[in-house]
């Protein structure tokens, strides 16, 4: 099953890359408001015990780098979706 997602682009840019059985992602918040859902985001990850999860990397100018684990893939595109940097989710 394919998942299919729209945000907002005046927010953010988002790109999505295959990083051999990972997923990469480069995500840049358009509007500074949005640094505290990225942060609840990477929250809801450390709390669970699983350390290889998600590799998330800050980088200038409201930029972020996330590697995701392919298993934990779905998860990751509810949580940004749960703190509505995603405005749709679609299972195909």
């Amino acid at each position: 099953m394919k998942v299919a997602y729209k945000y907002d682009e005046k927010l953010l840019e988002l790109m999505e890359t295959a990083n051999g059985d990972d997923f990469e992602f480069s995500i840049t918040l358009l509007n500074s408001e949005l640094k505290k859902s990225m942060i609840k985001v990477r929250e809801f990850f450390e709390e669970n015990k699983v350390i290889t999860d998600i590799h998330y990397y800050i980088h200038p100018n409201n930029r972020y780098q996330v590697i995701v684990r392919k298993d934990f893939y779905n998860e990751f595109i509810i949580q940004l979706f749960r703190q509505q940097l995603l405005k749709e989710i679609i299972w195909t």
